[in-house]
């Protein structure tokens, strides 16, 4: 795993800032030199590679609020050690989410199976490491993210995760890395509060964190069943069994979750028809409505219409006219409406 460096703070006009940096564009033997001196605030990269070969990266981060998340993919998975640099200015903690692509049994790397792994650090405490990995997250967080626990996280350098707080955590950052380019200014400090929240509970658990973090990790797991969802509804077959096992959970912490809000097959049915809406109402010559059922995982199209009426209180065919009507006039906002609770509170 490998921490990267932690972008200087600058103003902007809005919360969410990005920065971007690529070895691509440089000679080959300058590429490590560069890279080595990107991260050269927080830690030292020691030579691991001749100075003629190349050393292909990609680096991007978001500063939202006083956290800041980076995205580092690196090409080839050249191998690398470091060390976390003595006294550095950056007196912050940081969570790394580190994966590599590993061939199955001497197969293709496109058959490559994927390998995780989550660990939380200090950048003022000593670590040295070496790795291999093909994409690193990192979160950082000033010293005082929470204050009144800073002995907790002190002990907690370096050490093991909890591995069912360590997945919630991972599949968070996984989804902020996705998200953060979306995120409109408004939201920006209402969701480092909760990062910070959720980091703190996960790191350093107690009973009293519980209810703070609550929200956010179910607003987590509804996120990831929604991608599971979209990936998958174009297959009628797929059903709640298909969701669990795709999401890693069990039966009934997946039930559990959807409970006050209809159920699993409920939420399905619902993502499957809000993606039939919007490619109804997304432009003038998108398919028939009857190949948009099919689409979206509806066989039979009375079955679809009927499921689409109950839920938007209008026919599929409406849907299209209205959206037409309003396409000849102003530009169309193609969110569908909301209709129930979990839209209402999870919807990014």
């Amino acid at each position: 795993m490998t921490a990267l460096s932690h972008p200087t703070p600058r103003s902007s006009v809005t919360p969410v800032f990005a920065q971007s940096f690529s070895t691509k564009d440089i000679p080959p033997q300058d590429q490590f030199d560069a890279w080595r001196a990107l991260l050269a605030d927080t830690i030292d990269l020691l030579p691991t590679i001749e100075a003629s070969d190349s050393f292909a990266a990609e680096f991007s981060s978001w500063t939202f609020g006083n956290i800041v998340l980076t995205r580092t993919l690196y090409a080839n998975a050249p191998a690398r050690r470091w060390r976390h640099r003595p006294r550095s200015f950056l007196d912050h903690w940081c969570v790394v989410l580190a994966r590599s692509h590993a061939p199955r049994n001497g197969s293709p790397s496109r058959e490559a199976t994927r390998q995780e792994s989550l660990s939380f650090r200090s950048l003022a405490l000593p670590f040295e490491g070496q790795a291999e990995d093909t994409e690193v997250l990192t979160l950082f967080l000033p010293r005082d993210f929470c204050r009144e626990e800073l002995e907790d996280f002190d002990q907690a350098h370096d050490l093991d995760i909890n591995p069912q707080l360590g997945a919630l955590l991972a599949g968070y950052i996984d989804n902020l890395a996705r998200q953060l380019p979306h995120i409109p200014p408004a939201q920006a400090q209402g969701l480092a509060t909760a990062t910070r929240a959720l980091v703190a509970a996960c790191i350093a658990p107690r009973a009293e964190r519980s209810e703070a973090a609550d929200a956010s990790l179910s607003s987590l797991l509804i996120d990831r069943a929604r991608l599971v969802v979209r990936q998958n509804m174009a297959s009628p077959e797929f059903g709640p069994e298909q969701l669990a096992r795709l999401m890693a959970m069990s039966r009934s912490k997946l039930y559990r979750l959807f409970e006050s809000t209809g159920g699993v097959a409920h939420f399905i049915n619902r993502e499957r028809l809000r993606e039939a809406y919007r490619r109804l109402s997304s432009h003038r010559d998108s398919p028939s409505i009857h190949i948009i059922g099919n689409e979206v995982g509806f066989v039979d199209h009375s079955t679809f219409s009927r499921a689409f009426r109950r839920e938007f209180g209008h026919s599929p065919s409406e849907a299209r006219e209205r959206s037409l009507t309003k396409l000849s006039a102003t530009p169309l906002d193609v969110r569908p409406p909301e209709t129930g609770p979990v839209d209402a509170e999870h919807e990014a």
